[in-house]
């Protein structure tokens, strides 16, 4: 009996309920939960038969440019900028896009292609480039080496891959065609695009103006323009920066006449501020401050790192013995001294701003200086540049700015450069970008004025 009990027990009942009994199952063991970043996520659907444009940065904002081509298994992305902070972003050192959509995608990302060497179109970069799987980078050679600059700071500088364009020849990237076309703008090596699919054409101008007269001698190439705009544009995606100022943008040659005359008149010490990036203005100053004898002390290091790489990718002629160090300004004549300096937006930081409270180590403003302000201020920034300007002022500096003399133009074309785009390109449809809304907007009236469609 207890050996038929036992043997009921192994066969699952203990021989004493009449009830049957469900037989003995062994659960499953247990595996260990991968961690969240292991977890298999599912591929985004592929979209068959159409382009898609995805703006994620530079609409109803100036800064972080950047915008998602996608066609079914292929994407680029056209620049990756960053923005500067606003006011109230208290702690906030830059604002790049959101590149969850990228991110998601990596594995169709073919390429970023960069416009031109401007932060707000390629300071994002070295935040995103590891999460982005390390595409290639398209751009020009300037720019390439601006680019490579930020590498090496953030130590990416062996894992970055740059395709150097040519203008004179189209690229396939998956099933895309791309074919590109010189601008002018506030920096040497600028590029619009014509992007092709087998779903149509679209063209991004990048940052553009129309300047005759440029600093550094190279135009625009109208012929190519008007040979895109000939063979059908669907949706030309525009800059809109100076969209409510009329008329043309003021040449790069009226600026470096009147920085010339600035020169010329200043008794005493000068000293000009301006955007590092202006490459073609830096050496109208250059040239200027060698005819009229003046030694250039830099200060700012964006001023000196950019000087390098322009210098030494032959973007800029620098005389033997012109450039002297800071820290050795004293020792010269105040009429033979041209301090190039950033600062120009009144950052707290910088090294103007330094010279206006009277923290820099090398440079105290005086009664005779001419302080040259060389840009106008972005956005948001007036209040930091008007304060700058008093500062300098209660120094006894004679200041100079855009009020007084066209000592700055923009990089960004005003309504009869918007206009004379719109009339080469001929697209069925205008796409206004990079800026706020109500630059958008006014683009938008100048293409009803051209005769695109309100529908378009």
């Amino acid at each position: 009996m207890k050996i038929d009990k036992l043997s009921n027990w192994i066969k699952g009942t203990t021989g004493v309920s009449r009830q049957p009994q469900k037989p003995f199952v062994k659960p499953p063991v247990q595996q260990p939960r991968p961690p969240q970043h292991q977890v298999a996520r599912k591929e985004p659907p592929v979209h068959r038969g159409v382009m898609r444009v995805i703006p994620i940065g530079g609409l109803e904002e100036v800064g972080k440019n950047s915008m998602v081509i996608e066609y079914e298994d292929d994407i680029i992305c056209v620049d990756m900028g960053f923005q500067f902070p606003e006011n109230d972003m208290l702690g906030v050192d830059y604002i790049i896009p959101d590149i969850k959509y990228l991110k998601d995608r990596k594995g169709r990302l073919r390429a970023i292609v960069v416009t031109h060497g401007h932060l707000d179109h390629i300071g994002a970069i070295p935040y995103v480039y590891a999460d982005l799987g390390y595409p290639p980078i398209y751009c020009s050679k300037l720019t390439s080496g601006l680019i490579m600059r930020q590498m090496e700071e953030h130590k990416l500088h062996k894992q970055v891959k740059f395709v150097l364009i040519d203008a004179k020849q189209p690229y396939r990237i998956g099933k895309f065609e791309l074919d590109f076309f010189r601008v002018n703008h506030s920096i040497p090596d600028a590029y619009g695009l014509a992007i092709r699919s087998p779903e149509g054409c679209i063209v991004h101008t990048g940052d553009f103006k129309f300047d005759f007269t440029p600093a550094d001698g190279v135009l625009a190439d109208i012929p190519k323009i008007a040979t895109l705009g000939r063979r059908g544009v669907n949706a030309l995606f525009s800059d809109s920066t100076n969209s409510t100022k009329p008329g043309h943008t003021i040449s790069e040659k009226i600026v470096g006449q009147n920085l010339e005359s600035s020169i010329v008149d200043a008794k005493g010490r000068i000293i000009i501020a301006s955007f590092s990036s202006l490459v073609g203005r830096i050496q109208q100053i250059i040239d200027y401050a060698e005819k009229h004898g003046r030694k250039i002390f830099l200060s700012g290091r964006s001023m000196d790192e950019t000087m390098k790489v322009a210098h030494k990718m032959g973007y800029l002629r620098i005389p033997d013995g012109i450039v002297q160090p800071i820290k050795e300004v004293n020792k010269f004549p105040d009429d033979k001294i041209l301090i190039l300096t950033t600062g120009s937006q009144g950052e707290p930081m910088s090294a103007l701003s330094r010279m206006a409270t009277d923290e820099h180590a090398h440079v105290k403003i005086s009664k005779g200086d001419t302080v040259v302000v060389s840009s106008s201020p972005i956005i948001g920034n007036e209040k930091a540049v008007a304060f700058l300007v008093d500062q300098l002022a209660r120094h006894g500096a004679e200041i100079v700015h855009n009020k007084i003399m066209d000592v700055h133009t923009s990089g960004h074309g005003q309504q009869e450069d918007l206009k004379m785009m719109m009339t080469l390109i001929k697209p069925d449809h205008l796409v206004p970008v990079h800026g706020n809304y109500y630059m958008r907007a006014a683009h938008a009236e100048l293409g009803l004025q051209i005769g695109i469609k309100e529908s378009n």
